[in-house]
């Protein structure tokens, strides 16, 4: 999601004066961004800000396996309808994967996040029944965000599969997840596998200023069922041409090597196309912001081409960047960006924000981590890049702040335990001071020797997940260097993790 990245020195006073003197600056500063216009902070909209756990239900679970991550090779397939009359979506899931975990496996964990208590005042839901594990009907309960199956016995490295039916109730907001207007924005609506490490389930809460999502990469295959004027952007392909019956368009979409699946929507929707190393850029866009369509596709194709060449090739056929109107900036999803838009946005803010967006293309998307307990290997990835995008590294020059409690590599659980203030140091330290970490440390590598390890890095935790420590050691073993000085002293600590 997107912070603006760039703080001018006028805008670093000002953070760090808010946060040194106790004034919170307002929640969706992380979402709006930090304005480079030079003009004021414009916050438009109140965000619900709570102190979230660590962990919740099954994290701090016993585990003797160090490095275990599972359930293996996730496939999902969806069937499901969405009603743009009553913003209802009904679907049918089916999930198989194979346990990697242990043996005799007791236990899945889904994460529910249409539950959040954040879309419930304005009407968001989302319900599951009829869950059946190998076929047979399942025992389970949910708490909160997370969807809790248990009394199984699922034998290890044997494949297993997960059937279900899900209701969402779409709230009324501009969001990642909601309706606004003619536009659907549908991302984390269905119920996704949790993940399994050496901690345990990982089923953390619902973080609205930020990402709470943690999934491992797999298949997708989903149908959808909407009316038929409906224009769609999705993760992944369409395969074919809609099935057309009356007025209900019927569209199939398959995606791999992917970590999640979203959708969006609006009737009024025309598509703008080109391609840059032979990946398909469309740009989805209204009549209300036509004048913006030129510079996505323009920086939309000018990241592809460039983060390409510096950390990686990009993996995947498409990139769809969809704009709507809103007040948050961007979000990221697997080969799809929301870029959320309004009269007043400047054409060098958009290219900017959507190469953030795209920057989590490489970081979330193609080498995965933990966005809850280590937010900068994503977040302080996507603004470095959007940086370079910029050709504005010079400026990624910012202090941290004064509180050495805050590190780079906190957890969002640690900021949020400090209420307001923690908000705040949250998008300065993970963004900006985070940013300005990775950019010091190309200063201190030289670009050649900097590329070269990001390129290995890329490859070798491709598809995967990663972690600080992950991080670090790709950095050493590419540079031959030991790096642990520069990393303490800008408070990059894997014992974060601990």
């Amino acid at each position: 999601m997107t912070n603006k990245r760039q703080l001018r020195k006028w805008v670093t006073g000002f953070a760090i004066a808010a946060l040194t003197t106790g004034l919170a600056l307002p929640a969706q500063a992380k979402q709006e961004g930090y304005s480079s216009s030079k003009a004021a902070y414009k916050f438009t909209q109140p965000v619900k800000v709570q102190q979230l756990a660590s962990k919740n239900l099954a994290k701090k679970v016993s585990v003797n396996d160090d490095k275990v991550m599972g359930p293996a090779d996730p496939s999902y397939k969806m069937d499901v309808k969405y009603d743009s009359k009553t913003h209802k979506l009904t679907g049918k899931m089916n999930v198989s994967f194979k346990n990697n975990v242990k043996d005799n496996l007791s236990e899945l964990y889904f994460n529910l996040w249409g539950k959040a208590d954040f879309f419930k005042d304005n009407g968001g839901s989302m319900d599951v029944s009829d869950i059946r594990v190998n076929g047979k009907k399942a025992e389970s309960d949910v708490k909160d965000t997370a969807l809790h199956i248990k009394n199984l016995s699922l034998v290890k490295n044997r494949t297993a599969t997960v059937t279900m039916n899900f209701t969402v109730n779409f709230p009324e907001q501009q969001d990642r997840f909601g309706w606004y207007g003619d536009t659907v924005s549908m991302g984390n609506w269905f119920p996704i596998l949790s993940v399994y490490d050496e901690e345990g389930w990982n089923v953390d809460p619902y973080y609205n200023a930020g990402e709470s999502f943690y999934s491992l990469t797999g298949n997708f295959d989903v149908k959808v069922t909407t009316d038929r004027k409906q224009v769609i952007a999705a993760t992944g392909t369409e395969e074919g041409k809609p099935a057309m019956d009356g007025e209900l368009a019927t569209h199939h979409y398959k995606a791999e090597n992917v970590r999640d699946f979203a959708m969006e929507m609006n009737p009024t929707y025309k598509i703008l196309s080109s391609k840059v190393n032979g990946v398909k850029v469309n740009v989805y866009y209204d009549d209300k912001y036509a004048k913006y369509a030129a510079s996505l596709l323009e920086s939309g194709k000018d990241s592809i081409k460039l983060y390409s060449e510096k950390f990686g090739k990009y993996p995947w056929p498409e990139l769809d960047v969809v704009s709507m109107e809103g007040w948050f900036g961007g979000m990221e999803y697997p080969q799809l960006v929301m870029i959320s838009l309004n009269e007043k946005r400047s054409q060098e803010w958009v290219k900017s924000v959507n190469a953030h967006e795209i920057g989590h293309q490489w970081f979330y998307g193609i080498i995965g981590d933990n966005e809850y307990d280590e937010p900068w290997l994503d977040e302080s990835f996507a603004s470095y890049a959007a940086a370079l995008y910029d050709n504005s590294l010079d400026e990624l020059n910012v202090p941290p702040l004064s509180d050495t409690y805050y590190h780079v590599s906190s957890k969002v659980s640690d900021f949020t335990a400090k209420g307001d203030p923690g908000i705040s140091a949250y998008y300065y330290m993970i963004y900006d001071y985070g940013s300005t970490t990775l950019n010091d440390l190309r200063l201190e590598l030289g670009d050649e020797a900097f590329y070269k390890a990001m390129k290995a890095y890329f490859k070798e935790k491709k598809f995967g997940i990663s972690t600080t420590k992950d991080f670090i050691s790709a950095m050493e073993r590419s540079t031959k260097q030991d790096l642990s000085p520069f990393f303490r002293d800008h408070r990059v600590f894997p014992s974060d993790q601990n």
